[in-house]
């Protein structure tokens, strides 16, 4: 038996994802590509930039780690200059399966939230996390015991905290969108805060750059900050919610209190109430007969009849010019300064 060279409804979505996939890869590729040649032409400054909260010189210890140290570094600005790119075809990947609660408008504000709070978790790691692990870690410095920190090193160290704030920064996104899919209850998230402060302190101590109580507490202070914006995200969402559904509800009864006869004209067309127009009649057709009888108009002032209506049964007959307007050459004088605009040529005599 031959099979059927039909696929199935499953494998055709199935394959339609993997090439939407393929397609969203292949543009954050190039994407990352183009920026990234872009930013080989900065490389000086940012390692600079980055390389400022340590404040000593860096080594590699192999022969091409210099050359895989500045890759690193184009791959880390395109990576951060791409951000937008990269969170837009997410969405839009993950989009068919939320349709409902990613409509276009959303994903475009999602996008902005969603760089703006990755950039704003990035600074956030960079300038408080970074410097205050990095004195953390030299106050253990002792006589005798010199640091020879690699760029690979130091490079992986700042990844690490970046990336794990860029994440963290994202959580009033991801419970908006939670409460956009499966509504929420505020007093629900309320009572679960306190599971939220020792879930953050948790992870302060978890985390491998954070040993000190200080850089501990900046790690666990946005986490409970960013769960309250949450909130107060989720407040505003059912609050809007709930002001759409009042305007709605006012539509309905507005249309309830409508009489149904009032109701009944929707369904008729206004052609109904139109006749047909009727023929304009010829000039060379004779005009039609009328048959009423005559009709009498009265006038209430002096009770009697004031004209007679009779139809007319007999086409007009041509109303000719007077005989003297032929004879009047020119019968208004003007002063030749004067300047006459008229779209009336006037009669030339013979």
């Amino acid at each position: 038996m031959k099979r059927s060279k039909k696929q199935s409804p499953q494998a055709t979505k199935l394959i339609d994802h993997v090439k939407e996939l393929q397609k969203r890869l292949l543009v954050s590729v190039v994407v990352l590509l183009v920026v990234g040649i872009g930013v080989y032409n900065f490389y000086g400054p940012i390692l600079e930039f980055l390389r400022s909260p340590l404040g000593t010189p860096l080594y590699y210890t192999t022969p091409g780690g210099s050359f895989a140290f500045v890759m690193k570094i184009c791959f880390m600005g395109a990576l951060a200059i791409s951000i937008p790119v990269l969170i837009y075809n997410l969405i839009m990947f993950v989009r068919p399966a939320f349709e409902a609660a990613l409509p276009k408008r959303r994903v475009v504000l999602m996008t902005l939230a969603s760089s703006v709070l990755a950039f704003a978790g990035a600074a956030f790691a960079f300038f408080l996390i970074v410097p205050g692990s990095l004195h953390f870690f030299a106050g253990f410095g002792q006589s005798g015991l010199s640091a020879l920190i690699s760029a690979d090193s130091y490079l992986n160290f700042v990844t690490n905290v970046i990336i794990t704030f860029i994440i963290v920064f994202q959580l009033p996104l991801l419970i908006s969108f939670i409460d956009k899919v499966k509504p929420l209850k505020p007093q629900k998230l309320f009572k679960m805060e306190k599971w939220v402060i020792l879930g953050s302190l948790v992870i302060a101590l978890v985390v491998p750059f954070a040993f000190d109580a200080t850089t501990s507490l900046f790690i666990a202070a946005p986490i409970v900050v960013l769960y309250n914006v949450s909130i107060v995200v989720v407040l505003a969402q059912h609050a809007r919610a709930r002001r759409i559904e009042r305007v709605l509800e006012r539509k309905r009864n507005v249309v309830s209190a409508i009489p149904s006869s009032s109701l009944a004209l929707e369904a008729i067309s206004y052609e109904d109430f139109v006749d047909e127009p009727a023929p304009t009649p010829s000039l060379f057709e004779p005009l039609p007969t009328f048959t009423e009888p005559q009709s009498v108009v009265t006038s209430p002032f002096t009770k009697g009849p004031v004209m007679d209506v009779k139809p007319r049964r007999s086409r007009p007959e041509q109303v000719q010019p007077a005989a003297w307007v032929h004879r009047v050459a020119d019968p208004v004088a003007l002063d030749p300064r004067a300047r006459i605009i008229s779209d009336v040529a006037r009669r030339q005599t013979i």
